[in-house]
């Protein structure tokens, strides 16, 4: 057998799959150096048949295993795409449904906006702090001994000053104690989605002049008869007498 030739075969075959960025062999690879073998070799002294045919099964796996990681991408890809097509028709259907959503943000248009919260268990003393769109705190309010669940507080569009400011959205804090033990709390907005907005980021939902993302809605359901299009809950009571 010219060893030579098999060598020059081999470091051909070798940068070939260099440039691909990998020094693993791939199936044109492994099929190359097969056929420079049988090409190359002693024709007194030729390629043991067991040998040779080990060398075919191995190929056979390999290709094998080649088509078996094609169809698993391709099977992926397909399932990505039902999944985007179901969440994107899913997410049609939500537009003039009531959704609760988890957000900090809020949009102040008009005379006032309904600052909604939750509390995981019951609080002595609440800090809802509203800051604008460069983290500055234009108003601070502490409300005291609210039960667990779900709370509401309306804004009057005011600072600390009693100045109105501007309207457009604002972003909520909310931080809560009983005594000196923290309360878990977070913030919410609750409304009628008046539209569907998709992005690369995936798919927002337009609740109060807020965009939430799908993944952020906790509840769905149909409008309330004796709430207006647009308008928030009015199950939530102000709490200005605990300013």
């Amino acid at each position: 057998m010219d060893i030579n030739s098999i060598n020059a075969d081999t470091s051909r075959v070798s940068l070939q799959s260099g440039t691909r960025g990998s020094s693993e062999l791939g199936q044109q690879q492994f099929l190359q150096l097969l056929v420079a073998q049988l090409r190359n070799q002693d024709p007194i002294n030729p390629l043991d048949g067991a040998e040779f045919a080990a060398q075919l099964a191995q190929f056979n796996s390999v290709e094998q295993l080649v088509n078996v990681n094609e169809g698993i991408n391709m099977l992926a890809k397909a399932q990505e795409g039902l999944a985007v097509g179901l969440t994107n028709t899913m997410a049609a259907s939500l537009a003039g449904k009531h959704v609760k959503a988890i957000s900090n943000e809020i949009n102040l248009s008009g005379q006032a906006s309904e600052i909604n919260f939750n509390l995981k268990s019951a609080a002595s003393d609440v800090e809802v702090v509203i800051r604008d769109q460069d983290g500055n705190a234009v108003r601070r309010v502490n409300l005291t001994n609210l039960p667990q669940g779900d709370q509401g507080w309306q804004w009057d569009g005011r600072n600390d000053n009693g100045n109105r400011v501007p309207e457009g959205n604002y972003f909520v804090e909310i931080s809560a104690k009983d005594g000196n033990t923290n309360v878990a709390a977070y913030a919410f907005i609750e409304g009628i989605a008046e539209r569907v907005r998709y992005s690369s980021s995936g798919v927002d939902l337009l609740v109060n002049g807020v965009f939430v993302n799908l993944g952020d809605i906790e509840e769905i359901g149909e409008v309330p008869q004796n709430q207006e299009n647009g308008s928030v809950l009015e199950r939530f009571l102000s709490l200005d007498n605990n300013l």
